[in-house]
């Protein structure tokens, strides 16, 4: 099989790559920091100017974030594209280094299931598994065809990590965990960690941070990291779901409002005739961003879950006077 090389312009970044395998693949492996998030064609993070060469580009890429528009801009999607030739990019590289991608085995703690949907899973390793607080992990599952993608809930620096897992109704994951397949005391293996998403360069900055769903999941690890950092900025959390059982680690969310006068988190759910009870907002969580942030200049936004409320969210943010590059992203795909 014949090997290509990668370039980044304008730096010493080189990688050896074959054509089995995506541009952006190629350059993590090979060390080469690409900006990316998903791998799957979804986000657009890994954008990027091909200077020279060719490529072979794969069909499925969401148009709202690559487009015509962008190949005759002779742009490319590195997750989808693979090198049919040397190849020089011109491309923004991660701000910070990246911890390497590796198999790690752990075992799992406990299984918390929270309502009909929503699963806390635990897992412990033996040493403490090198990540960044927003990257997530490949699970390795027993009789699933392909590995689904977890974001870690908790700050990195322990043996422990937490995973928020949304179960559908035919999915095979989601039947993994109903029918208790994955138990305490079973061994698993996670590939990781992958994303660039995690906190941006402005320590000091207001944060707005919106999750929708389990996009709560890498989140949680941010405010954890901020938590620990001792940093004193004012962070608000908007946290919508489709209804009051779908809203779930309000207890912690609670526990860090109590203890950090600087947080303060807002949910909301969009059907309220299925939350009996609920006596909280109800809407879209875009909706409530509307009514309750005034004027977002010179914040950060933090925005994880389904790409449709991300794109609406950061439309209204834009529109309060938020800057683009303080825009930081995690679309969540429904893969069950």
């Amino acid at each position: 099989m014949a090997c290509y090389q990668i370039k980044v312009s304008g730096t010493d970044a080189s990688v050896t790559a074959t054509e089995a395998v995506s541009v952006l693949d190629a350059c993590l492996e090979g060390g080469v920091a690409l900006e990316y998030n998903c791998r799957s064609g979804e986000c657009g993070e890994c954008i990027a100017t091909l200077v020279s060469g060719s490529v072979k580009e794969l069909p499925g890429a969401d148009p709202a974030v690559f487009n015509d528009g962008h190949r005759a801009e002779g742009k490319i999607l590195a997750c989808m594209c693979y090198p049919q030739s040397d190849l020089v990019l011109s491309t923004r590289l991660a701000a910070k280094p990246q911890a390497a991608i590796g198999r790690h085995h752990v075992h799992v703690t406990q299984v918390i299931p929270h309502g009909p949907s929503i699963y806390e899973v635990r897992m412990q390793s033996e040493l403490p598994i090198a990540y960044e607080a927003g990257q997530y992990f490949k699970w390795v599952v027993p009789g699933v065809s392909t590995n689904r993608s977890y974001s870690v809930a908790n700050r990195p620096g322990g043996c422990g990590l937490i995973f928020h897992v949304k179960a559908y109704e035919d999915g095979e994951v989601s039947q993994y965990l109903k029918r208790d397949k994955l138990r305490a005391g079973d061994m698993f293996e996670l590939v990781g960690p992958f994303g660039t998403f995690g906190l941006g360069t402005q320590p000091e900055a207001r944060a707005v941070m919106v999750a929708g769903g389990t996009g709560l999941a890498p989140l949680c690890a941010l405010l954890e990291e901020e938590f620990a950092s001792g940093r004193t900025r004012q962070i608000q959390l908007f946290f919508g779901a489709r209804s009051s059982c779908e809203l779930y680690w309000l207890d912690r969310l609670q526990q860090w409002a109590d203890e950090h006068s600087r947080f303060e988190y807002f949910p909301i759910i969009a059907d309220p005739d299925g939350s009996p009870g609920w006596s909280g907002e109800h809407g879209l969580v875009t909706e409530l961003i509307e009514r309750k942030l005034t004027d977002a200049m010179c914040y950060e936004a933090y925005l994880c879950g389904p790409p449709a409320m991300i794109d609406a969210a950061v439309e209204i943010l834009i529109s309060k006077g938020i800057d683009e590059s303080d825009l930081h992203a995690d679309r969540f795909l429904a893969m069950a």
